[in-house]
């Protein structure tokens, strides 16, 4: 579980919102107005009818939850059922089936700057295009509030997550505790720990386990997303690249990550470099979206000294 960082957050909302708000027509605002009134919604998206459904639009993620909260995950009166039905058949399937020209999810994900599920940080999310010019997704976007629950918030910005295809099937309707949105480091969540898996360990080789540790401050609501993807038994199945790491932690001194800086100061221009050389990966925080297990790879090479 790593943080989604946004580049350029302002623009990213503005071009999330025009693209949105131009799957609405005059009749679907007026809808959407009454929705909030009836669900007494003006506290929270402000007393500024012209502005309200912008707000919903952009609501930020602590905004969102108060929203769910007050709202529900189910809707009674008709005119709300026939409001989220228009919603998530016509207006989200708009917006996923878009054409070229047109602001679509892989303009989302691209604004994002994201290249690595957020969810897993195992797999690559970078979409391609062909010589047609038709793009071909990797990705798939995740409602955080799933959409079946809580449709009122299905275009909103914070609540599509770009993830892999294997994560959003396995979350499928569930609602875990943490949102990447909501998360600033990675290292304030989760640390991935190792340990001998018995007695006849004989190091650097036999056989560990490799356990995904939720920070104290957010346990509960990270231990969810760690259930909830089988994060556990997935990253079991990387001890290999764990084992690597800790051999190369004793071949590797600090003293020889130093001496390449210092060999070659035109190839490798500081210590972070040399050390992305040596692991094969990135290990600073604000990286760590930018290639698979790079947080894995951060844990173990702080443990063995690469990085502090």
């Amino acid at each position: 579980m790593i943080p989604i960082i946004i580049p350029d957050t302002q623009n990213s909302l503005n071009v999330h919102w025009t693209g949105v708000e131009s799957l609405f027509s005059k009749a679907n605002k007026q809808d959407i107005l009454k929705w909030v009134k009836r669900n007494e919604l003006e506290t929270l998206l402000g007393s500024e009818v012209n502005k309200q459904i912008k707000n919903l639009i952009l609501a930020t993620p602590s905004l969102l939850r108060q929203i769910a909260n007050k709202v529900g995950g189910v809707l009674n009166t008709k005119d709300a059922q026939n409001f989220n039905l228009g919603f998530i058949k016509t207006k989200y399937n708009s917006f996923t089936g878009r054409e070229e020209h047109l602001y679509r999810p892989s303009d989302l994900v691209e604004n994002l700057g994201i290249k690595v599920c957020p969810y897993c940080n195992r797999t690559f999310i970078i979409s391609t295009k062909r010589k047609n010019g038709e793009i071909k997704r990797t990705d798939q976007l995740d409602h955080f509030f799933p959409k079946s629950r809580y449709p009122y918030l299905a275009l909103c910005f914070y609540n599509l997550i770009p993830s892999c295809s294997a994560c959003n099937h396995i979350k499928k309707e569930q609602e875990i505790g943490l949102s990447p949105y909501e998360i600033e480091r990675a290292d304030d969540v989760i640390t991935f720990e190792w340990k001998p898996k018995d007695s006849s360990f004989a190091y650097p080789k036999g056989n560990i386990l490799i356990t995904p540790t939720p920070n104290t401050k957010v346990n509960g609501q990270m231990q969810s997303n760690i259930d909830a993807f089988g994060l556990k038994d997935l990253y079991q199945n990387h001890d290999d690249v764990v084992k690597e790491l800790l051999l190369k932690g004793e071949i590797y001194t600090k003293e020889y990550i130093d001496s390449l800086v210092e060999s070659f100061p035109d190839l490798i221009e500081n210590e972070e470099v040399a050390t992305r050389l040596i692991t094969c990966n990135y290990t600073s925080e604000e990286d760590l979206g930018k290639r698979p297990l790079a947080k894995l790879t951060r844990d173990i090479a702080r443990e063995v000294k690469f990085i502090k």
